[in-house]
């Protein structure tokens, strides 16, 4: 497989480090100062996407008129999500979008699913999602919190409303609150808490560096190739764990 990496920060560059462990060829590398894929389009089979979140249409138009299929690891463009999958499917390619592809953190959400499910009919037992990043991490709170407050919403029924700001004055028993931490070097740590008047029980995913997000970026790139339509990495994982 040859891959184009669009974005070359530090994910760009640690996609780069893997994808040579593992003899997959990168033949095309965007940054901030060229990032149009251009005359490049025949020199890769599928592009991984880790750049801002206001190029991610951009790119993906590029894609569907090279007709080559895209992972889009970059969070924040939920707001373009239903342009994006008329460009897919107008276009017959394929694409991954995922708010975290690190292996792990997508085994957690699975273990959200059924944790959410057992406390849909336990009312004593309350929840929140707290998640802690870097300083310079641009979106607050988290695609992944985010995703998972989602995934607690769908299976805990009284939850109603995510509440990402601090709340004004007490909290209303249906919303569930997502608090975030800005600080220092950390890569990300994700907590969830189910709390009663007996007990408490965490949840907690930490990632220790980048390397774990690559590789996950890098297998849903061998897995995309060749597949038409829009994907998750949740789909995926289902592959690999059946």
């Amino acid at each position: 497989m040859r891959l184009a990496i669009i974005g070359y920060g530090k994910m760009g560059k640690e996609i780069e480090r893997l994808a040579l462990e593992r003899r997959v060829q990168v033949t095309v590398k965007l940054d901030s100062k060229n990032s149009s894929i251009g005359d490049g389009a025949n020199a890769f089979d599928v592009a991984v996407h880790f750049a801002t979140p206001a190029s991610v249409v951009s790119h993906v138009e590029q894609c569907v008129k090279a007709k080559k299929n895209l992972v889009v690891g970059t969070t924040g463009w939920s707001k373009d999500l239903s342009q994006v999958q008329s460009l897919v499917e107008a276009g017959g390619i394929g694409l991954i979008h995922a708010s975290n592809f690190s292996i792990g953190v997508n085994v957690f959400f699975r273990v959200m699913n059924l944790a959410g499910e057992l406390f849909n009919n336990l009312e004593d037992y309350d929840v929140a999602v707290q998640e802690i990043h870097h300083k310079d991490k641009a979106d607050s709170p988290s695609g992944t919190a985010l995703t998972i407050a989602e995934i607690l919403m769908q299976k805990i029924k009284r939850k109603k409303e995510i509440l990402n700001t601090p709340p004004s004055g007490k909290m209303k028993a249906n919303q569930l609150q997502v608090t975030s931490t800005r600080t220092g070097s950390v890569v990300g740590t994700h907590t969830v808490v189910f709390d009663s008047p007996y007990d408490s029980l965490e949840f907690v995913h930490t990632a220790k560096n980048r390397a774990g997000f690559a590789l996950g970026a890098l297998l849903a790139a061998q897995w995309i190739e060749g597949r038409k339509g829009m994907f998750t990495m949740e789909d995926v994982l289902a592959s690999n764990l059946t």
